[in-house]
C-alpha cells in the first residue's frame, strides 16, 4: 500500500508540475541590509523532496513574482517522513525560523504555505504559539494550507469543495487559530480523507485518497495566490 501511494503521489505531482508554466527563480535577498521585503516559507507534505516541493515551490515562486516586492522563498528543512517525530521537528524548526527572521528583519512580511504534514506543522506552530514570539506572529501576513489533518469543517476561513460536517483526522478545536483567522485560508477537497473524516487508524494511508492530491490539478493554488496578493496589498 505504501509503495502504491508513493507512485500515485509521484505520478500525479509530476503530471501537474509539467503543466505549470516555468517561472524565473525569486530574487535572493537583494536588499542592502540582507532582508527581503517578503519571505515566503513553504512546508512540504510527506515524502515530498526537501528542495522543490511539486505543490508549493511553484506557488511560492509565483507569489514572489506577483508581489512586486523584493521576495525570497524559503523551504523549511524538516524530515517530512512517516516517523512520529517528523512533525515535531518541523514545528521546532519553523518556530526557530520565524522567531529568528522577525528578530533579524523586523520589517519583513511573512507568508506561510503548507501541504498535508506541512500544513500540520504550520497549524501546530500557530496553535501552540507559546514558543512563537509576539513579534513573529505579528509579521505573518498570509497563510495558505492544503489538505491539513488539523482541518475543522466549521471554521470561517475554510475554502474548497469540502463537506462542513466533516473534519480532519486530527482536527483542532473551533477557534484554535482565531488569532490568525483574517490571514488564513485552509483548503480542503471533497474526498480528501486527511481533512475530511478519514480513519485515524489508517495513518498516512489516508493520503492515498484522490482528493488529497487534487490540489495539484484544481484551482486552489490560484485562489491562494490571489489571497496572498490581496494580503500583501
Amino acid at each position: 500500500m505504501r509503495g502504491r501511494f508513493r507512485i500515485l503521489v509521484h505520478s500525479t505531482a509530476i503530471a501537474a508540475a509539467l503543466a505549470l508554466p516555468t517561472l524565473p527563480p525569486a530574487a535572493a535577498d537583494p536588499a542592502p541590509d540582507g532582508c527581503a521585503e517578503v519571505r515566503v516559507v513553504t512546508v512540504r507534505g510527506t515524502l515530498e523532496p526537501q528542495f522543490g516541493s511539486l505543490l508549493l515551490t511553484p506557488l511560492g515562486q509565483r507569489i514572489a513574482q506577483e508581489s512586486g516586492r523584493r521576495t525570497t522563498v524559503t523551504e523549511l528543512e524538516y524530515p517530512a517522513s512517516m516517523n512520529p517525530d517528523s512533525a515535531v521537528r518541523g514545528i521546532a524548526n519553523l518556530t526557530t525560523l520565524l522567531n529568528d527572521t522577525a528578530a533579524a528583519c523586523p520589517d519583513q512580511r511573512l507568508v506561510l504555505l503548507g501541504y498535508s504534514q506541512g500544513a500540520r506543522v504550520i497549524g501546530k506552530t500557530l496553535d501552540t504559539r507559546n514558543a512563537l514570539t509576539a513579534q513573529a506572529a505579528a509579521r505573518i501576513d498570509a497563510i495558505a494550507l492544503f489538505g491539513s489533518p488539523l482541518f475543522n469543517g466549521a471554521e470561517p476561513y475554510n475554502r474548497g469543495s469540502y463537506d462542513p460536517a466533516l473534519s480532519g483526522t486530527g482536527a483542532l478545536p473551533v477557534g484554535a487559530l482565531a488569532e490568525f483567522a483574517d490571514r488564513l485560508r485552509d483548503y480542503c477537497n471533497a474526498g480528501d480523507r486527511v481533512c475530511q473524516g478519514g480513519d485515524p487508524a489508517a495513518g498516512f494511508g489516508n493520503a492515498a485518497s484522490y482528493g488529497h492530491v487534487a490540489y495539484f490539478v484544481n484551482d486552489n493554488r490560484d485562489q491562494a495566490a490571489a489571497f496572498v496578493r490581496e494580503q500583501l496589498g
